[in-house]
């Protein structure tokens, strides 16, 4: 029996006096150290070990799940824990279900599960928010509350920092929130978490020449293969999919869609369904336990015959898909794909190809900006990955044209303000026009940082070292939030170094952009779309939905704005301080600027009416903002290839980061010191380079000191690692290790 024991999980025997039919890859529910656990089955002995003999052996007390684990999923766990330098217990717990393996497992298993949701009361005016009659953590929750819609689940609220059950309990007894216990039953049939209704199933579209060919080469690509679907944005690459999925389906195989985030879940879900009713499944951190664990043991009891379509997020590259035929990873660029803590760091495009080669499905990698890796992977006489192209837009509509507007001319000639006239001028016809528009900010909040104006000191979160973010309520309440650990406090009327009261907020994150639109150009109809107006479940639905029926002019939003929604009525696309993107000490800055741009750009344009792009910037030259005017991304590519090669940087080269987190400064710096002496002669033999160790570049996070060591080698062979057992072992306890191999950030 293979149990949460250490880091590792340990194998114990059991014994199994009722005689329940358990076997090798069945979870069951048993005691260690009288604790409940839920616990792996590795095998079954048919007669007891003589060094066992004469001793008691705790029972087994039931079986949880049979054939959780079938051999030929447990050797991709065993694959992937190899690729990513960790065990494989470790990975076997990140890919089941949460709460199936473990002691938290056995507890949850014990009763039905209940959730609590949290509710504003509607009838008060919620912007009065006086510390007379609310405490600062009641007034704090009920801020968190109302910026997700005002309900919430109690579970979801209460893992913010400083908020407990007795604050919302408090708020409950001052008349400001109810709470409801709901079952399983009722969150699923409750509104918001309710199925949307199946209508009769849509018919498969007519296809362009281009997409035709695409789906010819899919369906003749040999098992394994890795196929990229390069199509500009508005070319129809979800047509493909679906009608990609139609095929496998009629063969009797099943199809997995993957999208980067939760955002791009609800279009691509409710065009599945469309297509194939009650075959469709999701899969993502915003389904509720029950219904992650429902979809997993609805995989697994699929059987021939029965095939599946499952859309999900990156987890869902592990669910246990039989018959699998289809794999497809829209928006493949995307970095969302890849983790980064906790361990296993994985990439799921790089599971997802693990997977196609071991069961034979194909893998299709969909982009209109596809990653540099994938790009490298279709050159050469015999390419590893196949590229199909789609270069025209649906219909034949034009891609919009980016209009740069100069910031430095603007306030050469006294436009101080953060939108821009040409960009205000074109927003007022927005409505008269009965049109829409998006438009991308770098940042949630209101303002960037608050810096006093006597003394220059920057208000920093007392755990981490980063400036804590302005934050504004609608009533006009302000107050300061670490976008880190999620610290929150109230303003200061004094400089902590200074005594001073002279406090000015700098830079713009979405609600202040929010604020000055409402101000002038009143009667336009505006939503807010980042992390803390979507949170929730079904908060990216609930927001794209009022937008797409026209209940709202303008869509203010970050980044998750520019990722593959599909909406016709926008015509107009702007970017504010898009230098912000450009200038990050990272090796992918530029090349994931110029996909995050020419994503949003194809927002534009793709119903019936032109669409135009706006970007507001002070670099008007820079390589980027060239290549996005231009649109030509494939040289931007060629280009950037050239200078990786000649600098040896990835993907011409590995690397692989060791993060190391602990309570002291002084003691995590010690053991990363310590452990790059051990590592460095075996690094040193296998002629790779070991740099650091050196503060991580946000070096505080949460009360913890954060320091790295980075490996850099050839992509030749296998990372000089040892294993990760062996790498903990001269760690001190509370000294924390992840291994990130090949990281998409340094």
């Amino acid at each position: 029996m293979w149990l949460e024991a250490g880091r590792e999980g340990q194998v114990f025997t059991y014994a199994n006096p009722q005689r329940l039919a358990v076997g090798s890859g069945d979870l069951v529910r048993l005691r260690l150290r009288g604790r409940r656990h839920i616990g792996l089955v590795v095998d079954t002995l048919p007669l007891l070990p003589a060094a066992l003999e004469g001793k008691e052996l705790v029972a087994i007390e039931g079986l949880h799940q049979s054939a959780a684990v079938d051999p030929g999923w447990q050797a991709l766990i065993t694959a992937v824990a190899e690729q990513c330098h960790t065990s494989r217990f470790r990975t076997l717990k990140a890919a089941l279900p949460p709460g199936w393996l473990g002691q938290r497992a056995a507890r949850a298993s014990q009763q039905p599960r209940r959730r609590i949701r949290v509710e504003a009361i509607p009838d008060w005016d919620h912007s009065q928010l006086e510390p007379a009659s609310l405490t600062d953590r009641q007034a704090q929750a009920l801020v968190i509350l109302l910026e997700q819609g005002g309900t919430a689940w109690l579970s979801e609220l209460t893992q913010h920092p400083g908020i407990s059950r007795a604050v919302v309990e408090g708020l409950e007894r001052r008349g400001r929130v109810r709470r409801r216990t709901l079952t399983d039953a009722e969150v699923q049939s409750s509104p918001g978490s309710r199925l949307p209704t199946v209508l009769p199933l849509d018919n498969a579209r007519s296809l362009t020449a281009d997409q035709a060919r695409a789906l010819a080469a899919i369906a003749q690509a040999p098992a394994g293969q890795t196929l990229l679907l390069w199509g500009v944005t508005g070319a129809g690459k979800t047509e493909v999919y679906l009608q990609a999925a139609a095929q496998e389906l009629q063969a009797g195989r099943s199809v997995l869609l993957l999208t980067p985030e939760i955002g791009l879940i609800p279009q691509l879900l409710d065009r599945s369904r469309s297509r194939f009713g009650d075959q469709v499944l999701e899969y993502h951190s915003g389904c509720s336990e029950g219904q992650r664990i429902a979809t997993w043991r609805r995989c697994l009891s699929a059987g021939a015959g029965r095939p599946l379509v499952v859309v999900g997020t990156r987890s869902a590259v592990f669910l246990p898909m039989a018959e699998l035929g289809l794999i497809v990873l829209d928006e493949e660029h995307d970095s969302s794909y890849k983790q980064d803590s906790p361990m296993p760091c994985y990439h799921a495009r790089d599971v997802a190809r693990l997977r196609a080669q071991r069961c034979g499905a194909k893998l299709l990698l969909g982009s209109a900006t596809p990653s540099l890796e994938t790009w490298l992977a279709c050159k050469g006489p015999e390419p590893a990955c196949w590229l199909l192209r789609l270069p025209q837009r649906i219909g034949s509509r034009p891609l919009p044209p980016v209009r740069l507007v100069d910031m430095r001319q603007e306030l050469a000639e006294g436009h101080r303000r953060l939108i821009s006239r040409p960009l205000m001028e074109r927003l007022e016809t927005l409505k008269d026009r009965g049109e829409q528009a998006v438009v991308l900010v770098p940042r949630r909040g209101y303002s960037s940082f608050l810096s006093c104006r006597s003394c220059g000191e920057v208000v920093q979160c007392p755990h981490c070292d980063v400036a804590l973010t302005v934050h504004r309520q609608k009533g006009g309440r302000e107050w300061l939030r670490c976008h880190w650990c999620d610290h929150r406090e109230q303003i200061a009327e004094r400089c902590g170094h200074c005594g001073s009261t002279a406090f000015k907020p700098f830079g713009a994150g979405t609600q202040r952009v929010m604020e000055q639109l409402e101000s002038e150009l009143e009667g336009l109809r505006l939503l807010r779309f980042d992390r803390d107006t979507t949170r929730g479940r079904d908060g990216h639905r609930r927001l794209l939905e009022q937008f797409a029926s026209g209940e709202a002019d303008v869509l203010v939003g970050t980044q998750m704005l520019a990722k593959g929604m599909d909406l016709p009525d926008v015509t107009l696309a702007a970017v504010l301080a898009a230098d912000g993107l450009l200038h990050r000490p990272d090796l992918r800055a530029g090349e994931q600027s110029l996909q995050l741009l020419l994503q949003l750009a194809g927002r534009a344009g793709r119903g019936d009416r032109p669409g135009e792009v706006l970007v507001q910037t002070y670099c008007p030259d820079h390589p980027v903002i060239r290549h996005l005017v231009d649109g030509r991304y494939e040289a931007f590519l060629e280009e950037e290839l050239q200078l990786r090669r000649s600098a040896a940087l990835v993907p011409f080269s590995r690397a692989c980061l060791r993060r190391l987190a602990g309570p002291s400064p002084g003691g995590t710096a010690t053991a990363a010191a310590a452990l790059a002496e051990r590592l460095r002669p075996a690094v040193q033999a296998a002629n790779w380079l070991l740099i650091g160790p050196a503060p991580a570049p946000v070096a505080r996070v949460a009360g913890r000191s954060r320091w790295q060591l980075l490996l850099h080698g050839p992509t030749s062979g296998n990372l000089p690692l040892p294993q990760e057992a062996e790498l903990r072992a001269g760690l001190p306890r509370e000294v924390s290790l992840a291994i990130d191999p090949d990281p998409l950030e340094l």
